[in-house]
């Protein structure tokens, strides 16, 4: 394209002097060579599978519909030009409009296509290593993971160029970051650095919890304010699994690999514990018509202290039923299902039943017909176990788990919930703000570090805006509260040494301007407004020299004396 556009002033130029058709010719075929397929002259020499400028099928935004319409527009001019003359003119005006329409239409195709490529890549990114990831449905939203997420050197000069659109200043915006203290969200940091010009306030504990305490020295340093909130959640492209972060710092690869974050995965931990011993003390079995449950008396006893896990009886036993066992054992009670919970039971029991005849059919007999589903199960599971024809395993193996695979989805979160005790001050917020949704992050469909993390996005985001819309400190000034969650990336063995790769996977936005004019943007509309703005900034700073100018400096002594 370069060579062509050299030579694209003198092949028009010479035709216009000159006027043989031979140049003429020549001229049509530099320029043609020039256009390489970026305008075609006519729409039957359009390949099929090309759509027809102004035709917006497949176009699935805003940048790409405004490339459209700019196309048809430039296009449609180009074409009347050439209206206005014949032969030799008419095809050497036209091949000039068109050639300066396609030189228009590729700096628009570029502008279009860049935030589209941009929003893309951070979802094929993840969406390649996890493909069952497209939207997670929260507390306070559905939180939407295709075409979003963008990476941080995309995500931090947009968000600038974004806030000196809504009134900042270049060298008067103060960054406050809400992050996690853990070492990988370093490169964010850098990142808000470079395009900021200056180290970023902070606003984070850990977890992602943000200080509302801090509002009025974050305000006191800066004329327009920036905060910045988002919890974090390691994956690993390897095992295709979030809450786990390769630390390359440790020499031994066997112990390289820790949670992200940290402290949302040692909150979780002791309640994913009783979740799966809950798991195993709950037993179903057919029986007739109807499902029975076994419950253990640790699970119907409520402990000393008032903390752990409890069952929500009215979603899986019949009306009535806890107060009439149809049977007490040593160690439990059984009890009738309810009606719901008895046919999520079946279903899964089916389930469970044609996996078996589809993946087993040459290596395990036909199963039985005739019989109840757990029958069934127990003939053909003996038919593979002999430790089955023992003299009473056959009515073990009727009781089953809810801790087995093919059960475990039937024990749905609101079955259940956690009691604990006194939750109070600062150090509890965390704890305080998952919990009521632990259910939720411990059988929800997706890894429960993810599901805590976005659940931790959403409540902090709440919290702040309620929190600065009327804060005195940030009257008169400028402010932006950029909520989302920082996914990153496990670096691989061999990366040592470089950055990680961290991905932003926006929320939702607070803007308040000095005049005192508010407004949340949801989701769809934040990342909206950041992909409208330019991934370059021209405000940024080259912090390298910035350093070397620093240590150039004359710098002045300090001097200790008394007062």
């Amino acid at each position: 394209a370069g060579q062509a556009q050299g030579i694209f002033p003198v092949a028009m130029v010479v035709p216009i002097r000159c006027l043989p058709a031979i140049s003429s010719l020549a001229a049509f075929a530099a320029v043609a060579l020039w256009l390489r397929g970026e305008v075609f002259l006519a729409d039957s020499a359009r390949p099929s599978s090309t759509p027809v400028v102004g035709d917006f099928s497949g176009l699935n935004d805003h940048e790409d519909k405004a490339f459209a319409v700019s196309t048809k527009a430039l296009r449609g001019a180009a074409v009347a030009g050439s209206s206005k003359f014949s032969g030799w003119a008419a095809r050497v005006y036209g091949l000039t409009a068109l050639a300066l329409t396609a030189s228009s239409l590729r700096s628009a195709r570029a502008n279009s296509s860049v935030g589209r490529a941009h929003r893309e890549m951070g979802t094929r990114k993840l969406s390649r290593m996890h493909s069952g990831l497209v939207s997670v449905d929260l507390p306070l939203g559905q939180v939407d993971v295709i075409e979003t997420m963008m990476g941080y050197r995309y995500f931090v000069p947009r968000l600038y160029n974004w806030c000196k659109s809504v009134g900042m200043k270049k060298g008067r915006t103060l960054p406050s970051i809400g992050f996690c203290a853990d070492e990988n969200q370093g490169y964010p940091t850098i990142l808000i650095l470079k395009h900021f010009g200056t180290y970023p306030f902070t606003h984070g504990y850990l977890g992602g919890i943000l200080a509302l305490d801090r509002h009025g020295p974050h305000a006191a340093h800066g004329d327009d304010m920036v905060i910045i909130s988002a919890p974090h959640v390691g994956y690993d492209p390897e095992t295709k699994s979030f809450g786990t972060y390769r630390r390359v710092q440790v020499a031994d690869p066997n112990n390289q690999f820790s949670t992200d974050c940290g402290a949302v995965a040692g909150l979780i931990a002791p309640y994913m514990s009783l979740y799966e011993k809950c798991l195993l003390r709950i037993k179903v079995r057919t029986y007739g018509d109807e499902v029975l449950v076994s419950l253990s008396d640790d699970i119907l006893r409520d402990t000393a202290d008032g903390v752990g896990l409890r069952l929500k009886y009215d979603q899986m036993l019949a009306p009535g039923a806890l107060d009439s066992p149809v049977a007490t054992e040593s160690n439990g009670k059984i009890f009738v299902a309810s009606y719901a919970f008895a046919d999520s039971v079946r279903e899964a029991l089916a389930a469970e039943r044609r996996e078996i005849a589809d993946t087993e059919t040459s290596a395990a007999p036909t199963l039985p017909q005739g019989k109840s589903d757990e029958e069934a199960l127990v003939e053909a599971r003996r038919s593979n176990d002999a430790s089955l024809s023992l003299p009473g395993k056959e009515r073990i193996a009727m009781w089953r788990s809810l801790g087995e695979p093919a059960l475990r989805k039937v024990f749905t979160q609101e079955m259940f919930y956690f009691q604990t005790g006194p939750l109070e001050g600062e150090a509890k917020r965390l704890e305080r703000c998952l919990v009521p949704q632990m259910p939720r992050i411990l059988n929800g469909p997706w890894d429960p570090e993810l599901m805590a993390a976005m659940i931790c996005c959403q409540s902090e985001f709440n919290r702040t805006v309620h929190s600065v819309e009327y804060e005195p400190s940030y009257e008169g000034k400028n402010l932006v509260v950029a909520s989302g969650v920082n996914i990153d990336i496990s670096p691989s063995s061999d990366s040592e040494g470089s950055f990680p790769s961290t991905m932003f996977l926006p929320w939702a936005a607070f803007v308040k301007t000095a005049d005192g004019e508010s407004e949340v943007l949801e989701q769809a509309e934040f990342v909206e407004q950041l992909l409208a703005q330019s991934p370059d900034n021209k405000d940024a700073i080259n912090i390298e020299d910035g350093v070397l100018d620093l240590l150039a400096r004359r710098k002045p002594n300090v001097q200790f004396f008394n007062k």
